[in-house]
This record gives structure tokens, sequence and C-alpha cells, in this order.
């Protein structure tokens, strides 16, 4: 099966989980046809944008028996992709004035996508692993499997996402982890990839990879310590005697209970 076909399986895959997500919160309806455009034009500009140095530089391993015209444009990065992403959401969101979390429904959608898009690679043979000495069961033409190794990362973590959808685990954190784990898991699979090494032994996608883990991990970190202090401000007006105190309480808790993605 062609890369195009694996990549259009993914975009199919990704619109039907989309269309199965919960409903948006009233206030946050009008604004998502803007933040899903932001959303794709960022990730299309960042994968090329992203890519254009290690293109220029030769960071990036080709197959030697790669055809030239299937990249008119230059190489793409996942990596780019889903930090042009988010920052460009992220600044649709201040322009709006968007405090509210908006990544959850992105979440499943985007690991159905990227499993796809890994078998795809898989199949034109590009973003391969390092070539094994010998042969044997787990190799995949002589080499270590990276590609199908992410692509049942991803799919794994598909799995996980519809499954904390249902049961209401982690709201508003859902894409940060997701991002955040992929972030880690892409870092150490690059040291068996035959990408160069670039500075401190670390490739070029290591870097971006850590640029993920800090923008992704950081916001997970900063909505899980602002809901627990939510959750710590509504146990202590809780056990208040002073209504005027557990009135200014209720009002910090509705605010902080909307963190800034």
């Amino acid at each position: 099966m062609s890369y195009s076909l694996w990549v259009a399986l993914g975009i199919l895959a990704a619109f039907l989980a989309s269309r199965g997500q919960p409903a948006d919160r009233p206030e946050l309806a009008p604004h998502r046809q803007a933040l899903f455009t932001a959303a794709m034009i960022g990730a299309v500009l960042g994968a090329f944008l992203f890519e254009l140095p290690a293109d220029l530089a030769g960071w990036a391993w080709v197959p030697p028996d790669a055809p030239k015209d299937l990249l008119p444009l230059g190489g793409r990065t996942v990596l780019g992709g889903l930090l042009g992403g988010w920052l460009t959401v992220e600044a649709v969101k201040w322009r709006r004035g968007i405090r509210d979390p908006t990544g959850d429904r992105f979440a499943l959608p985007l690991a159905l996508a990227l499993a796809f898009g890994r078998l795809g690679c898989t199949s034109a043979g590009c973003c391969a692993g390092q070539t094994c000495v010998t042969e044997t069961w787990w190799t995949w033409h002589g080499r270590i499997p990276v590609q199908p190794m992410e692509a049942a990362f991803h799919a794994g973590c598909a799995l996980a996402l519809w499954w904390a959808a249902r049961r209401g685990w982690a709201t508003g954190r859902r894409l940060a982890i997701y991002l955040t784990v992929y972030g880690v898991v892409r870092f150490a699979l690059e040291f068996a990839r035959e990408n160069p090494p670039i500075a401190l032994g670390l490739t070029w996608y290591q870097f971006l990879a850590l640029a993920l883990v800090v923008l992704a991990g950081g916001t997970w970190f900063h909505r899980s310590y602002s809901m627990a202090h939510v959750r710590s401000s509504k146990d202590t007006s809780t056990g208040s005697c002073d209504p005027h105190r557990e009135e200014s309480v209720r009002g910090t808790s509705a605010h902080a209970d909307r963190p800034f993605e």
C-alpha cells in the first residue's frame, strides 16, 4: 500500500473520530472553526519550516533510492507540525481571549492520523531505523523497525484517549499528556534512527522533541496545578463559616478552572 493511501486513511479515521467527540461547551462553539483552521495551517507550515534547516544542512537521513520528485517542496517533520499547530492555536486563542482548554477534541483524531501516517512511512521506507548487523524476527528489512513501533505507540494512545474521554479522565489535559509522552518516546526512538547528531550527541529531531516536551509538559503541569488549587479552594470554602469568604473563594475558583492553553 502506498504512502499516500495510508495518509488518506489516516485523514479519514481522524475525521470520523472527530465526529464522535463530545459537544463543545457553548462558549467555545463559535471559535471551533477558527481554531481548527489555525491548527491545520500551523501544522502544515511547521512541518515544512522546522524541516527546512535539516534539509539545508543535511541533518536528515534520506533513503539512497528515494525519488527526488516525491518531495518537490522539501521534507516534512511530524514534530514540526505539532509545534507549529500548537503555537498557532495558542496565538489565535490569545487574540480571541479564549482561556479554556481546547485540545481534548484534537487528541484522539491526531493519534489516529499519526498511527496511519507511520504505517505509510513503513511502506515508503522513510524515517527508517538503523541497519542491523544480522536480521532477526523483530527487524524490518534488516533495520530497527522504528516506524511500526511508533505506529503502535500512536494506536495505543488512540485507544487510551478514547477510553479516557469516555470516563472523563484528565479533562483539559489529554492532548498535553499525549504530546508530552510522545515527545519522550520520539526522543528515545531517535537514537535508533539514521539521522546524524548535530550537537551534544543529539539529532535535530531530538531537539524538536525536547521543545515539544517542554511546551506540552509545561501546559500539563500548569493545568494540573491550577485544577488542584481549585479543588483545594473548594474544600476550604466548604469548611468555612464566613459566607463572604465562601463567596470570594467561589469567584476565584470559577476563574482558576479556566486555565490558559
